[in-house]
């Protein structure tokens, strides 16, 4: 009988051993995979693990996207606004720049042209109400931003939409000097400048030569508006190097809205005859109609969109070539 108590305890010990060995084993294998699965995960970008609701909330990373947004310029990215290098080596396409100038007022008609999803530029008054602002959802969205700068016009315009912040001809150097410094600051993230207004200022050159030294100064590219045949302010930018365009079509300057179609087609057309081409619109509800409606497929007329600072990295390219 002592012999057979003997031999129980020994067996249960036994079973006991090999219980406790399985339970380190199946540990030590759990711990293994796991580790495989996460180098897995770390070489080929596995799109699975147990933890990945820890690491991959969408929350984390929309924070992620933009916790680098700032007030500096930034330059276009997206499938929806490559650089113009980009465009061309996909495929050669005359560029198209559509500017919306007087922004600054309506963020709501900021939001509808973001909402487009289409590369353009907007130009800001810089004592609107919204200036600021304006800009710093324009470069959030990789939107090109002109200061829209209030030049004298020929028929002594002072009050109205823009007034605010005019510059005359009959400024002082350092009134002209300062008044720029003043619009720069509020609009940091401005890559040029065009004119609002102006048709008798960008026709004098005392007035123009001050404007063309801070733009160079500065860095900024020049965007003749055009408001007048008499403007010398693109050759003289041209002359002073700064680099600069000019527009060719305003789509929406008269009365004339149920022609904002044909406006923005016949822009299309300039752009594939000369290789690009700028036009100017403002934040009218029949012009934004029209925007939705054809800027989208832009590429099925035969034109690329661009920025007003892609036109002006392709026309530098070409004077360089």
């Amino acid at each position: 009988m002592p012999v057979k108590t003997s031999r129980v305890k020994k067996s249960s010990n036994f079973q006991g051993i090999f219980f406790e060995l399985s339970i380190i084993l199946a540990a030590l294998a759990l711990i293994s995979g796991t580790a495989l699965d996460y180098l897995n995960f770390k070489q080929n970008k596995a799109t699975y693990l147990p933890w990945s609701w820890l690491t991959n909330h969408p929350d984390g990373q929309a924070e992620k996207k933009f916790e680098t947004f700032s007030k500096q310029p930034v330059r276009p990215e997206g499938p929806y606004a490559s650089s113009a290098s980009e465009t061309l080596t996909q495929k050669k396409l005359p560029l198209t720049a559509i500017i919306i100038d007087d922004m600054g007022e309506d963020l709501t008609f900021m939001q509808e042209l973001i909402n487009l999803r289409v590369p353009l530029t907007v130009a800001i008054l810089p004592d609107s109400e919204n200036a600021a602002k304006t800009a710093q959802l324009a470069a959030r969205y990789q939107i090109d931003v002109l200061i829209h700068l209030p030049l004298e016009a020929f028929n002594g315009q002072t009050v109205g939409l823009g007034a605010d912040g005019l510059i005359t001809t009959a400024m002082s150097r350092e009134e002209i000097w300062s008044r720029l410094e003043k619009d720069y600051e509020r609009l940091p993230e401005a890559r040029g400048l065009n004119n609002h207004m102006g048709s008798k200022g960008t026709a004098n050159h005392y007035l123009m030569e001050i404007i063309m030294e801070f733009l160079k100064e500065k860095n900024l590219f020049f965007i003749d508006s055009r408001t007048s045949s008499q403007s010398i302010a693109y050759d003289l930018a041209v002359k002073r190097r700064v680099p600069a365009a000019s527009r060719q079509i305003f789509l929406d300057a008269d009365d004339g809205r149920n022609k904002i179609k044909d406006r923005l087609f016949e822009l299309f057309s300039l752009a594939k005859k000369n290789g690009q081409a700028i036009g100017i619109g403002h934040p009218f509800e029949e012009t934004l109609q029209v925007l939705k409606a054809y800027l989208p497929a832009a590429r099925n007329y035969g034109v690329q969109l661009a920025t007003a600072s892609e036109i002006i990295v392709r026309q530098e390219a070409s004077i360089k070539n």
